[in-house]
């Protein structure tokens, strides 16, 4: 996301790194880095912040949501499936 789609107020609209891939070796041994370590650090950073972000968000949506979660929790322990409008109901 840093990468490709300048995600990143650090790095900004830039793609980073080829696109050429070969597929007996994978995706990430096949990409080659066109930038330095510096760069590749702000890469890690930025990386790290987005995913922190988006864990607390989540976190917090779950935290919000606990009593609810907790209601699906027991009506899949004794029914062990739970229909769209059933769970409808909970979450709306």
């Amino acid at each position: 996301m840093v990468t490709r789609y300048g995600m990143s107020d650090k790095i900004g609209a830039l793609a980073l790194g080829s696109t050429q891939e070969e597929v007996f070796l994978g995706r990430d041994f096949a990409q080659s880095k066109e930038y330095s370590e510096e760069t590749a650090a702000i890469i890690d950073e930025e990386t790290k912040k987005i995913v922190d972000i988006a864990y607390e968000k989540a976190e917090e949506i779950l935290k919000a949501n606990i009593d609810k979660l907790h209601t699906v929790a027991g009506i899949l322990l004794e029914k062990e499936k739970i229909d769209g409008e059933e769970f409808d109901q909970i979450f709306g």
